[in-house]
């Protein structure tokens, strides 16, 4: 069955790399992304991020700030040079305007504060997928319009 006119068809569930040293912490948000119909993956360090963004598509990044060996913002100005346009949800317990400031110019989508709030996150989450998902449809529309054709008329 073809989805109606101006309707997207469905797109496979999204992919989110829960990126936080705290094991407890990454399995528990896993846990709720999953139960709301996305792909979980979990990295345990910043290097760790890299590497799976490196190998796999992501449609959004959610990254603790207060990590060892790379802090979240470190890993934030590496994956923004990997990937411009991947969403990046910031999530942290300290709510300081340096860090806000930071995180800003690095290009981060959501900036939340802990304690998290499930609902909140997920729907951050599934605005930041949306979003992508626009972009993309968009960006392949655009690309298969013709340019208007010119003709040469004298006179």
């Amino acid at each position: 069955m073809l989805p109606d006119k101006g309707q997207l068809p469905p797109s496979p569930p999204a992919t989110v790399l829960v990126v936080d040293d705290n094991r407890d912490v990454v399995d528990i948000l896993a846990h709720l992304l999953s139960r709301h119909g996305l792909i979980a993956l979990g990295a345990y360090s910043g290097r760790q991020c890299l590497e799976i963004v490196r190998s796999r598509p992501v449609d959004v990044v959610t990254l603790d700030v207060m990590m060892p060996e790379m802090d979240g913002l470190e890993v934030c100005g590496e994956l923004k040079r990997l990937s411009p346009s991947l969403p990046i949800i910031l999530l942290t317990a300290k709510d300081d305007m340096a860090t806000r400031a930071a995180a800003m110019a690095l290009g981060v989508s959501e900036f939340v504060v802990k304690p998290i709030n499930n609902r909140d996150l997920i729907a951050r989450i599934l605005t930041q997928i949306r979003v992508r998902q626009w972009e993309r449809e968009t960006d392949r529309t655009s690309a298969t319009i013709e340019p208007p054709k010119t003709s040469s008329v004298e006179g």
